[in-house]
């Protein structure tokens, strides 16, 4: 499992070199999260919001044209919006440990005289781990359920390069301390097992038979002297 987390977040940290991502949010089971979604482009036809470090799994999409929410499979009943489509707020509840992933907004629009989509992703993309224990970073960006997603209450903001630089330092020390282990467990502990096994000598044990046969013959085993 920690393992599991490591890799998620090795590939976030990855992803937000060349996309900016606001909040990490760590969540237990069964509870909620908020985030938000914004654009400062005009005349949205809609916004989808995806989740996974590739964007392969669709969580809603929201139609500004009567604010219609349709919300997808797994989503029907834990989904809630407020506010406009280029400032819309996301409340996702019940959470499970498979809803852990980085969540993207991505806004649409269709050329009228083309007809083509065109995609532009929005603000607001937000990594949200979801465990019974729900650990926390040594600096938070975020907290789900009683707080805004992007910043505690009465708390200052850190920069989001002070996290990624953070996360880095924890899982290049987990790695280590995990590929030090293994090599040890694999090459190491095999090969002192072996040294040991071959390194001491065993004394060489003389039946009482040669011994008797040895005193009539008024002769003796090596390093063996008779008291006179």
């Amino acid at each position: 499992m920690l393992l599991h987390w490591c890799l998620l977040l090795i590939g976030f940290s990855l992803s937000t070199s060349t996309t900016a991502a606001e909040a990490i949010l760590w969540v237990k089971t069964g509870e909620k999260f908020t985030m938000k979604c914004s654009t400062t482009l005009k005349d949205q036809d809609g916004m989808y919001l995806y989740v996974g470090l590739d964007r392969d799994r669709e969580v809603l999409y929201y139609y500004q044209r009567g604010s219609k929410l349709t919300s997808r499979k797994g989503y029907w009943d834990r989904v809630t919006t407020e506010g406009p489509v280029d400032q819309l707020t996301i409340t996702v509840s019940n959470l499970t440990i498979e809803d852990t992933g980085v969540y993207w907004c991505v806004y649409t629009k269709v050329n009228k005289s083309t007809f083509n989509n065109f995609s532009t992703q929005g603000k607001g993309s937000t990594l949200v781990v979801v465990n019974d224990d729900a650990p926390q970073l040594p600096c938070p960006t975020a907290t789900a359920v009683t707080l805004t997603p992007f910043h505690l209450a009465n708390e200052k903001l850190c920069p989001s390069g002070v996290v990624n630089i953070i996360i880095i330092i924890i899982i290049t020390s987990l790695l280590t301390i995990l590929l030090c282990a293994v090599i040890f467990l694999i090459w190491v502990a095999p090969r002192v097992k072996r040294c040991c096994n071959q390194g001491g000598s065993t004394p060489q044990v003389f039946p009482e038979s040669v011994y008797e046969d040895m005193a009539r013959k008024h002769t003796y085993p090596p390093d063996t002297q008779v008291e006179s």
